[in-house]
Order: C-alpha cells, then sequence, then structure tokens
C-alpha cells in the first residue's frame, strides 16, 4: 500500500479511473495518536523509553527497514499496551505485509484505545476499502465524520465507496460536501466529475476535470478523464490533446496509447494509430520481460533481454540500467558486456565498445564479443585488429570483405604490394564465399548451405 491505490471503475472499452484520498497508510501520523486516560499514564522513564522507541520505529520506516520498524512498535507495544499509536503504526506495517487480519486487529485496537479520533477511524475504513469490505468501511467513514464534519478525505472516500456500491446520488452528494469545505480538493474534482461522466453529463466532467487540471496541470487522472468526455462527445482532436498529454507524464501505460489510437482511428489518421498500435505490443512485451525478472531476479540473461528491448524502445537510460543490474548480479555473464557494446557501437562510441567486449571476453570468450570488438575497431581504421578479431568471430561477410580491402589500399601506400595483393584475393574469396553461402531450391527457396556466420549486430 505504499503505491497509490486506484479504483477502476469506468468503461471497459475506454478506462476512467477516481481517486482515493489518503496517504499511505505507513506514513508515521497519517492516521494520528492518542494519548491514554491520565489513570493510566506511564511514568516519565516509561513515557521517554516509550517515545524513544516510537522515534526509532520512525527512523526505521523512513529507511524502510520494516522488519526493524515492525520490532520496534511490538516492544513500544510491550512497555504501554495502551499507546493506540504505535498499534496504529504495526497495524499499517502488517497491512502492508499482507497480513490483513492481524493489521485489522491493530487497526481496531488503535481505534478502543482513542475512540474519537477521526484519522484512526478514516484510515481503518481505507483499509476496509482495499479488502473490499464496503459497508464496513462507509461505517467507519460515517463516524470519522461524525466526529469531524469537515474531514474532507473521509467524505470523498465515503464517496468512492457509494460508487462502488453504484450509489450516484450518495457519492455525489459526498462529493459535493467535500468540495464544499475544501473548493481545490483536487481528488474529488476528479471524483464528481466521474459521477457526472458515469451519468452521460459529459460536459458538466469537462468541467471538474478542467478545474482539476489547473490545480494540478501533472494530473494524469483529470487529462484521462476529460480526453475520454471529449472522446464522448465526439471532440477527437481534443481528446487526443489530453490522451498525449498523459502519455508524456507517464509513457509506459498502455491504456493511453490504447485510448490515443481510438481517437488517430476517428480521425483518419492510420500511420499514428499503427504506431500506437505497435507501442501498446511493445510495452506488452516489456511486461512479460519485467514479469520474468520478478520470477527469476538472478538471471542476468533475463536482464539483458529487458535491457535490449528497452533500448529498442528509445529507453536508452533504463536499458543501460538494466544492463548494470545484470553485470552486479552475474560479473562473469559476458553477453551483459557484448550486448553493452553493440549498443556503445549503434552510437558511435567505439572506445566504449571495445572496453566492454574485452570485458565480455575476459569473462566468457564468444564470437558476438569478437565480432562486435571488430566492427568497433574497423570503425576507428583499426584493420589488423579488426581482421583479427572478424577471423576469431568466424565471420564472412561484406564488412570483413570491406576491412581486406581497406587495409589493402594502406598496405599499397606503404608499399607492400604483396601483402596489399593478398587481401585484395581474400576480400574476393570472401565475396564468392558470400554468394555460395545460399543456392536455389526447386521451389525457388533459399537453402543454408553451411551452418550461419555472425554478422554485424543491429
Amino acid at each position: 500500500m505504499r503505491k497509490p491505490i486506484w479504483f477502476l471503475c469506468g468503461p471497459s472499452r475506454l478506462a476512467i479511473v477516481v481517486s482515493l484520498g489518503l496517504c499511505s497508510l505507513s506514513l508515521i501520523g497519517c492516521g494520528g495518536s492518542s494519548k491514554a486516560p491520565p489513570a493510566d499514564k506511564p511514568s516519565a522513564t516509561a513515557s521517554s523509553d516509550l517515545k524513544s522507541l516510537l522515534e526509532k520505529a520512525t527512523a526505521a520506516l523512513q529507511l524502510k527497514q520494516w522488519k526493524s520498524a515492525l520490532e520496534t512498535l511490538s516492544e513500544a507495544i510491550k512497555l504501554d499496551p495502551k499507546c493506540s499509536e504505535a498499534y496504529f503504526q504495526r497495524a499499517s506495517l502488517l497491512a502492508d505485509a499482507g497480513q490483513a487480519q492481524a493489521a485489522l486487529i491493530d487497526f481496531t485496537k488503535a481505534i478502543e484505545l482513542s475512540p474519537r479520533d477521526a484519522k484512526l477511524r478514516h484510515t481503518r475504513g481505507f483499509f476496509l476499502m482495499t479488502q473490499k469490505q464496503v459497508d464496513f468501511a462507509i461505517a467507519d467513514f460515517s463516524a470519522a465524520i461524525e466526529i469531524n464534519p469537515k474531514h474532507t478525505q473521509a467524505l470523498n472516500n465515503r464517496g468512492l465507496a457509494w460508487l462502488s456500491k453504484g450509489d450516484f446520488t450518495k457519492a455525489r452528494a459526498d462529493f459535493d460536501q467535500a468540495l464544499q469545505i475544501e473548493p481545490k480538493y483536487v481528488e474529488s474534482l476528479i471524483n464528481r466529475g466521474f459521477v457526472a461522466y458515469q451519468s452521460k453529463q459529459h460536459l458538466q466532467a469537462i468541467t471538474d476535470y478542467d478545474k482539476a487540471i489547473k490545480l494540478q496541470p501533472e494530473n494524469v487522472n483529470a487529462l484521462n478523464n476529460r480526453g475520454l468526455a471529449h472522446f464522448e462527445l465526439k471532440d477527437y482532436e481534443q481528446a487526443l490533446a489530453d490522451f498525449s498529454k498523459a502519455i508524456s507524464r507517464e509513457r509506459y501505460n498502455a491504456k493511453f496509447y490504447l485510448q490515443r489510437r481510438a481517437c488517430y482511428l476517428q480521425l483518419g489518421r492510420e500511420e499514428d494509430a499503427q504506431a500506437d498500435a505497435a507501442k501498446v505490443a511493445w510495452l506488452g512485451k516489456l511486461n512479460d520481460l519485467n514479469r520474468h525478472v520478478a520470477q527469476e531476479p538472478k538471471d542476468a540473461g533475463n536482464y539483458v533481454q529487458l535491457a535490449q528491448h528497452l533500448i529498442a524502445g528509445g529507453e536508452s537510460k533504463v536499458g543501460l540500467a538494466s544492463y548494470e543490474t545484470a553485470m552486479q548480479i552475474q560479473p562473469k555473464y559476458g553477453r551483459s558486456y557484448s550486448s553493452r557494446a553493440a549498443f556503445w557501437l549503434s552510437n558511435g562510441e567505439f572506445d566504449k565498445a571495445i572496453a566492454d567486449c574485452n570485458r565480455a571476453i575476459q569473462a566468457e570468450p564468444h564470437f558476438e564479443a569478437y565480432s562486435i570488438r571488430g566492427d568497433a575497431y574497423l570503425a576507428k581504421r583499426e584493420f589488423d585488429l579488426a581482421i583479427t578479431d572478424y577471423r576469431k568471430a568466424k565471420r564472412v561477410d561484406a564488412l570483413v570483405a570491406k576491412a581486406y580491402l581497406f587495409r589493402a589500399k594502406k598496405l599499397t601506400t606503404e608499399g607492400k604490394t604483396d601483402e596489399a595483393k593478398r587481401d585484395r584475393e581474400r576480400a574476393a574469396d570472401i565475396e564468392r564465399e558470400m554468394q555460395g553461402v545460399f543456392r536455389a531450391t526447386p521451389r525457388g527457396g533459399l537453402q543454408e548451405e553451411e551452418e550461419p556466420l555472425l554478422g554485424i549486430p543491429n
């Protein structure tokens, strides 16, 4: 629950989103705390120790040391079983860990100790929403609102709970009330716009989304939803503009490309629509590769494939980071270095390509590393080194023939005519070998005569 949670409640063809109004459950202070009754107040020494434990837990949370934070909070509860804040924070961590039942017990204990704390009620309601216990969530949100009628987050989230039950009237009333208290509450503007959209009141929806975007120009949910409203009104140019802005802010979200593609098709822009369809396919493969990485996080080959795919999709910076990860987890996996060398080569970074090939060959000698290093040497006009690497790579192709011809020309200028002649003959031999790699089959196709040789990496 450290990541924002969005409830997807839109149409299946074009997805619209609504917004929860709550910080992460595990953030210190999110739910508030209350002091125990005076009669049960711990001694000054115990209070000091308790304060130190809570501060230690806070520090552990900030450093993402979840186990340490959990142990420290349990120690605080042992020291003072009536510290609602400690129960609240431990509940948040348990919720993050997926231990829903234990988390609910601690949330409930925190509320028992501080029954008039509206924030605690609201937080448990939010947690219950994530567990799809909508009626219980509504009860907690209502209790929070009764305690604090100006609790806009509780109003917003109760509105979402009513939405999930299909009660648009009550949902709209809660969003209206939240906005009366806090007119610039962006999440409630988005959610009220959603109610209007679902009610086919698209112009009213756009009005709320306009306000939300004016307040938060980078809000992708508002941009996406406004685009959908424009689409329903057949204003495809405006919808296109909104989806493009959303893509510029979340370039890995396939949904936005699909929706923009729908606009392109309506506008007759087939080529652009095909480009977005290709991007969606690329993102689909990216998801598959990320899943493989998650399943086998110690396999460098998975990170190499991910890096290659990212770079092919124009995400070079992220792709290079994936190469670095591969090298860290398996330093002796040579293809991590040779694959990155291919990237350096294609970008004219010949010295970097050579350095990576050297590392690849040292870790795990293979044809690809020699081949790429040969191309880098050829680009640097170091013909002897290039030809030596091509031989090790067992390459026979036009670029290799060119290397011999370049060296022949250089040898001629040096007066080494016999050596130059041999290089020209070798270039001619390669040309003939290339012509003989394939022969016509009776059906007019091509059949390999021998095992294919490595060529220039793309």
